[in-house]
């Protein structure tokens, strides 16, 4: 069979998930021609800042210039390619080679060569040899993205619908969110598109997978969400989105009755901001959230969780956190987790939040193990020869879900999250790349907030 087929059932080869073949494929064919997430603004909130990332497995250097511009860099020497910034953060105006002592800028000019007149004379022309940068860098709701495609869309054409959801999450605040600390670093042995296509909208193996949680609380019961107001029902409600190329986000709502938009978790001197800043429709994707996730294609994903009780009854807290995959090889990754946080939110809040975090969805939360667990199982399953000649079936929703009425939601939504559409629609537009059609498979222009 091929990688993927649509018909008659919708089938993956197995061999995606460990082929190294396939692999050093989607680095060239995936992670070269894709705007891929790098850092958040508030890393480099001043000049000489900077932040030592990948994009796809390249090495960068993420800084802001002293003029306040954001450069992306390749970590590497023009001279004879030596990694140049060993550091994974710091504040310079210029790096210097360990190597032969060639000196950089921090907006990637070479400004000095060593023994320049005598081993290259004085009239070396030195602008030759800035160092290399991606052809398109840009920022969307203090998300800095990076692509080496010279022919790629610009970023907002790319993300398409899913721009509009991203500032649901990052855009509500009057002077936006901040990275709590520094960001985490873990290596598992499983393939980057594990987790992708988990956090792109996979509702269907929260009761399983997730179950012990249950069991000890970490989801909220029936008199916790008394607290909050009037029980509509015994189940959430849950929606997906299908924004194209590959970008699709899960939306799912506590089942409470509301006179008025509601954003539980948060401090309720933010809510004002919250309704100001975005438009009705983004107002009803927050209002009563209980967990909202996606995947922006290939390797981000974000999340906004909301958890109740964390400290004692009556107290709970929302949190926001980003994830980023590196494809090391078929069978490695590393990923980077940030946290988020409102600009000007309470210490007690803060306390709140983090500690629902670390609980939950932090690199070492409980959701987080549950899930490691099976990504790391499914590469294991498949290290013979035999097991990776079988392939996946994922038909789930393919009988037909409801689409909800009108509701100024874009892109392809439709009720219920217990489905595995968002996969299809991750995997379909990783087929596409590979396939060598790069074309974007929508590009639609939406306002992303008031």
């Amino acid at each position: 069979m091929s990688l993927i087929e649509t018909a008659p059932r919708f089938a993956v080869s197995r061999r995606i998930y460990n082929d190294e073949n396939i692999h050093h494929a989607e680095l060239e064919r995936i992670f070269r021609r894709s705007w891929l997430f790098v850092a958040h603004e508030s890393e480099i909130a001043e000049p000489g800042d900077y932040v030592t990332r990948r994009l796809g497995i390249d090495r960068v250097i993420v800084t802001r210039d002293e003029e306040g511009g954001i450069r992306v860099l390749l970590n590497s020497c023009r001279h004879r390619g030596t990694r140049l910034c060993r550091a994974d953060r710091g504040n310079t105006s210029h790096f210097r080679c360990s190597y032969h002592g060639w000196t950089y800028a921090n907006s990637g000019e070479l400004r000095g060569v060593t023994f320049q007149p005598e081993v290259y004379g004085r009239d070396f022309d030195k602008s030759r040899f800035s160092l290399f940068s991606p052809p398109h860098v840009d920022i969307f709701q203090g998300l800095v993205f990076a692509c080496w495609d010279p022919e790629a869309p610009s970023l907002l054409e790319y993300l398409g619908p899913m721009a509009w959801y991203l500032t649901t999450v990052l855009g509500k605040f009057d002077d936006g969110v901040e990275l709590i600390g520094v960001p985490a670093r873990t290596l598992i042995h499983a393939n980057w598109k594990s987790e992708s296509e988990n956090l792109s909208g996979d509702g269907y193996h929260t009761p399983v997978t997730h179950a012990t949680a249950f069991e000890l609380g970490l989801f909220a019961t029936k008199s916790d969400l008394e607290l909050l107001g009037e029980v509509s029902g015994p189940r959430f409600t849950g929606r997906t989105a299908d924004c194209g190329n590959g970008h699709t986000m899960r939306i799912q709502r506590l089942p409470l009755n509301t006179p008025r938009p509601a954003f539980h978790g948060y401090p309720e001197e933010l809510w004002e901001q919250i309704e100001r800043n975005l438009t009705p429709a983004q107002v009803e994707v927050q209002s009563c959230l209980s967990v909202g996730h996606g995947t922006v294609f290939p390797n981000f994903s974000f999340l906004e969780n909301f958890k109740t009780s964390v400290d004692g009854p009556g107290r709970h807290a929302r949190y926001i956190r980003i994830t980023l995959r590196y494809p090391l090889s078929a069978t490695l990754t590393e990923v980077v987790w940030f946290g988020l946080r409102p600009r000007g939110a309470s210490e007690e809040w803060q306390r709140l939040s983090r500690l629902g975090y670390l609980r939950t969805n932090g690199p070492a939360g409980m959701f987080e193990v549950d899930d490691l667990e099976n990504f790391v199982s499914i590469s294991q399953a498949h290290e013979g020869n035999v097991s990776r000649d079988f392939d996946f079936t994922l038909e789930g929703g393919l009988h037909g879900q409801a689409a909800p009425a009108a509701l100024g939601w874009p892109g392809d939504v439709v009720d219920g999250d217990r489905t595995e559409r968002t996969i299809r629609a991750f995997l379909l537009r990783w087929h596409d790349l590979m396939e060598g059609n790069p074309s974007q498979s929508q590009s639609v222009t939406v306002s992303h907030g008031r």
